[in-house]
């Protein structure tokens, strides 16, 4: 099992792959991007995905909004900049929550954005605290999904919102199917992934009500082929790496492995990427 410190770790080590490959500054992004049929550029599907979700559970200024797994922030400044709305953000990376807080500060967004170190499935805030529950691509690293699902349902208020969007592997995986999702996996510090009947099944016992399950692969797929032409590149900055340091950087090389194996067991419709809405009753 991924403890918290090593989650957090993670995301540290390979921040400069993200920055490198991703357009971390810039984009503030450490998800897929969304495309659609007004997408013209990597950038602008980066960001498409908070306007998607932001209209699909209509968040509007008068909100309360949980990012539950807000990396260096970059969706909640979106939203508070974009829609208006408060928003919380939190993550268990001390290094990306400072990053945030900075950013902040320079957008001028503080009087709207908070950022701190919290676990999303124990947190101490407030029953009732929020209107909406967001994550993107962040209840994947959840060893426990259903902690995090009974957790969002008592920070929401009645009425209130949860939405999200992750990978869901298929059901029944055996042999190399089952070991390439694994590896995959492991190399986001994600101990595994669920699948869609599971979480849909934890949604209901939590308390959920009307839930909505979008599949959306089509359209982070050219995100997916992205990330896989990364792949070569960072097998060469590996290799640079190995020369000036010395030994190798393990979980940077996980972290490039996974740019192939992401795809080739998308390839193989091995797993979706869903958008998943709910309400608490």
């Amino acid at each position: 099992m991924f403890s918290k410190k090593d989650i957090a770790r993670y995301y540290d080590l390979s921040e400069s792959q993200y920055r490198f490959f991703w357009n971390l500054d810039k984009s503030r992004s450490l998800h897929y991007g969304y495309w659609d049929a007004s997408t013209k550029n990597f950038h602008q599907a980066l960001l498409n995905i908070n306007r998607i979700l932001s209209k699909k559970i209509k968040i509007t200024a008068t909100d309360s909004v949980l990012d539950a797994g807000c990396g260096i922030g970059g969706s909640s400044l979106w939203l508070a900049k974009n829609i208006g709305c408060k928003v919380s953000g939190i993550s268990v990376s001390q290094k990306q929550i400072n990053t945030a807080n900075a950013l902040a500060i320079k957008e001028g967004l503080q009087p709207l954005v908070t950022f701190e170190v919290k676990d999303f499935t124990n947190t101490n805030f407030s029953d009732n605290s929020f209107d909406v529950v967001w994550a993107i691509e962040s209840v994947c690293h959840a060893g426990d999904k259903s902690a995090f699902l009974k957790e969002a349902y008592r920070l929401l208020k009645n009425g209130g919102r949860l939405i999200l969007a992750d990978f869901f592997k298929k059901e029944n995986l055996q042999g190399n199917d089952a070991l390439q999702i694994q590896q995959w996996a492991h190399g986001w510090a994600v101990e595994d992934f669920s699948t869609k009947k599971e979480f849909e099944k934890y949604l209901y016992q939590a308390g959920f009500s009307k839930v909505d399950i979008e599949d959306a692969t089509a359209a982070i797929l050219p995100s997916a082929k992205k990330l896989y032409r990364s792949y070569f590149p960072g097998i060469i900055l590996g290799f640079l790496y190995r020369l000036a340091n010395g030994k190798p950087a393990e979980t940077g090389k996980k972290n490039i492995d996974t740019a192939c194996l992401q795809y080739k067991t998308l390839q193989k419709n091995l797993w979706r990427y869903l958008i998943i809405s709910a309400e608490k009753k």
